[in-house]
């Protein structure tokens, strides 16, 4: 006796409904999933930058500037006056942007822009002894969010050179 093989139409109907509702969840997740990703990967990397720029400047014995462009949402290195990269921040971590959600920064007082280095445009310089020519903030944040403070990243740089990289979490900064 032969028995015919295959699956059934609602065998076959069965699975694709399965398939369905487990995308209508996973698919979400996913996508909060890269955003952290992205938000995260782009504070990692401005971080590294500003310390790769601070120990080159020591070891180098000269200027290394970071120059933050807000309207093209870019930042620029300089070893004195010598271009040596820029970072566009969107065509490397899509949707990232500098910005902020309006509240208090890491030292617990109100977040006064996305980046709080003086200067036309903003910038700051690391100096071969390891100090900084002034201390700031950068803040980062996807574009999209307005009022969701757990997904935006701060890195602050201290007179003293010292840099920090934080994330809030929601209620305050870790």
């Amino acid at each position: 006796m032969i028995k015919d093989a295959g699956f059934s139409m609602v065998e076959l109907l069965i699975a694709v409904g399965i398939f369905v509702i487990l995308s209508a969840v996973a698919i979400p997740s996913y996508q909060a999933y890269a955003t952290r990703s992205r938000i995260s990967g782009a504070a990692s990397q401005l971080f590294s930058e500003l310390h790769t720029a601070k120990i080159k400047a020591i070891s180098e014995n000269n200027d290394y500037k970071i120059v933050f462009d807000l309207d093209n949402n870019r930042y620029s290195i300089y070893d004195d006056a010598v271009l040596v990269k820029t970072v566009n921040i969107e065509s490397v971590y899509p949707g990232i942007a500098f910005g902020y959600v309006a509240g208090n920064g890491p030292d617990d007082t109100p977040i006064t822009g996305a980046v709080t280095f003086s200067g036309s445009p903003p910038a700051v310089t690391f100096r071969p002894t390891g100090l900084v020519d002034q201390s700031g903030e950068v803040y980062l944040k996807p574009v999209e969010d307005t009022s969701r403070k757990d997904r935006q990243r701060a890195i602050t740089v201290k007179i003293t050179g010292t840099i920090k990289l934080y994330k809030h979490n929601g209620t305050s900064w870790e």
